[in-house]
């Protein structure tokens, strides 16, 4: 250990100084100055701070591939808006509650950042809706507003019931999950939801359950995160029971080139799709007449006489997910 301390004893400050800041004075002088890894406590705050700085790193860019998702494909289709709009009511309350406890910036800083990410899925979500965007976009604007000042004024929203509002998330939390496991299931597909953030999202909520029981001991954000990995782990195993399944658009086209009729189908196991199809969104590929899948079937987005189709006609497949 001789030779470690050389090393500890002679940090410069600019890495001595956030260590002490993060691991306090003691634990520093038991882990870093002394090099002693016997104490229990100190390791587990060591690792909890090392799990939380991880998860503030992984929240700046945990959602980010669900954009980016969204945005390339333009569509938002499987996400649920509600499922955002209540996660975010529920992430806003947890950031003023740990902020206005002094609780450590490590056991809650990646919630800022998917407060940001969470308001620019809703704003796609609304986007590519088929329904008008302003009047459905302006209202939430005005609601969460009015949640962000009224959950920063202790006047307004005095300690004891921002007390209560952080137990009220544990059922707003899980009624965020359950729209979008629903969806899932009923679609017998997944859409556009990405894995990776579905994957890190359950990864955050385990590793958040152990830090908040080392270093805040707060029972009502240890459930919260307790029960958030429980749903997140059930959108998990959707994502690998439904892996293999695919929305696709099905449509004839008449020999001059126009559609005549165009409908959804979602769940349709990639076995049953031509193989172009199954590896690529967006390739039409001719298929036979016929149900194409097991899926269920959407409402038509454009529709015309199949008659009008002709004997011409041909039918084709394109996978939208």
């Amino acid at each position: 250990m001789a030779a470690l301390q050389t090393v500890t004893h002679n940090l410069p400050a600019v890495v001595r100084d956030p260590l002490i800041a993060l691991l306090g004075q003691e634990c520093y002088t038991v882990l870093v100055w002394n090099t002693d890894f016997t104490s229990d406590r100190c390791l587990k705050l060591a690792l909890s701070k090392g799990l939380g700085l991880g998860m503030v790193a992984g929240g700046a860019i945990l959602k980010l591939p669900q954009i980016v998702t969204v945005v390339r494909s333009g569509s938002a289709r499987g996400l649920s808006l509600s499922s955002y709009v209540l996660d975010t009511a529920a992430t806003a309350i947890t950031v003023a509650y740990n902020l206005r406890n002094g609780f450590p910036w490590s056991t809650y800083g990646e919630m800022v950042f998917l407060l940001a990410q969470n308001a620019v899925l809703i704003f796609l979500i609304t986007s590519y809706s088929s329904r008008p965007t302003v009047p459905r976009l302006v209202p939430l604007v005005l609601l969460f507003s009015t949640l962000a000042y009224a959950l920063s004024s202790t006047s307004l929203v005095p300690p004891s019931t921002l007390a209560f509002l952080q137990t009220l998330t544990i059922p707003l939390a899980l009624s965020s999950k359950l729209p979008q496991i629903v969806s899932n299931f009923r679609a017998g597909s997944t859409g556009q939801l990405s894995a990776f953030l579905v994957f890190n999202s359950l990864a955050g909520c385990l590793a958040r359950v152990f830090t908040t029981r080392t270093e805040t001991n707060d029972p009502v954000l240890f459930w919260g995160f307790a029960l958030g990995a429980l749903l997140n782990g059930v959108i998990a195993l959707q994502m690998i029971l439904y892996r293999n399944k695919r929305d696709v658009e099905v449509f004839t086209k008449r020999a001059d080139g126009e559609i005549a009729h165009a409908q959804t189908v979602t769940g349709v196991e990639r076995k049953e799709l031509p193989p172009i199809a199954a590896a690529n969104v967006g390739v039409s590929t001719p298929v036979k007449q016929g149900i194409v899948g097991g899926g269920t079937q959407g409402t038509p987005q454009r529709t015309g006489s199949p008659a009008s189709a002709g004997g011409s006609a041909r039918r084709y497949v394109r996978r939208l997910d």
